[in-house]
């Protein structure tokens, strides 16, 4: 290993460095503990998915591959990590998927029942039916992004409003993800602020339930802040 540089595990220094190789500037890098750096970006880095975590390469190609079961056992390697034979795993599909992130296009009414999966998810019961007709029917200045990797994981909702007091901006209509996919929210959200920003909005207006705390937590890592706290009320109405 003469061009790897061994490191003491930093926090700051691994969420620096998982940022650059996902080229994601959202990611904690949480799930890992760089142990070694190597000048071109390279890493290796244990994996904390077990209590005896396991040893991941990555490149900066975008090489990934879990080289050794523990620690120890990647001590005892005889051969520089990129060299190392790769153990049967998951984690190169995970770590790929995290560096290129999930395709993000705009919604169709075929997905409408992937929509109606993932609303449930958030309390919510709409039929697929219904949620097939308010999306055919969503006017202008409002769209809808799903993120898709072999299915739909993961979707929001966005639109411009005009108000006196706050001019114009945008407003999350709603947006959720599949628990188990690895930044879908941050695509969504991003392509949910590119989308307000050409159309003419410079801040974007997010209501979330007082008891989400998960998703505060999600939108606070992403620069917002809040703003106030406030009852929401609600009637219904009747054609005159």
């Amino acid at each position: 290993m003469s061009d790897w540089q061994a490191v003491d595990w930093d926090a700051d220094r691994t969420r620096a460095w998982w940022r650059r190789w996902t080229a994601d500037t959202h990611v904690s890098g949480a799930e890992f503990r760089v142990i070694a750096t190597r000048p071109d970006g390279a890493c290796v880095a244990l994996w904390l998915v077990d209590t005896v975590p396991p040893v991941v390469f990555l490149g900066s190609d975008g090489t990934a591959a879990m080289i050794a079961s523990s620690r120890r056992e990647f001590d005892a390697l005889t051969t520089p990590p990129e060299q190392a034979v790769a153990l049967e795993s998951d984690f190169a599909t995970y770590a790929h998927r995290l560096r290129t992130g999930p395709a993000v296009r705009t919604a169709t009414v075929d997905d409408a029942a992937d929509l109606q999966r993932l609303i449930a998810t958030m309390g919510y019961d709409v039929p697929a039916a219904t949620v097939r007709t308010r999306l055919d029917a969503l006017p202008d200045q409002h769209v809808v992004y799903v993120a898709v990797t072999d299915r739909v994981i993961g979707w929001v909702h966005v639109l411009i409003t005009h108000s006196l007091i706050a001019g114009v901006r945008a407003e999350l209509g709603g947006i959720a993800a599949d628990a188990e996919s690895q930044g879908a929210g941050t695509a969504l959200l991003s392509a949910a602020e590119r989308w307000a920003a050409r159309h003419g909005a410079d801040s974007m207006y997010v209501r979330s339930g007082s008891t989400r705390t998960a998703a505060h937590r999600f939108y606070e890592k992403r620069g917002y802040t809040v703003v106030k706290t406030q009852l929401a009320l609600t009637k219904p109405l009747t054609a005159a």
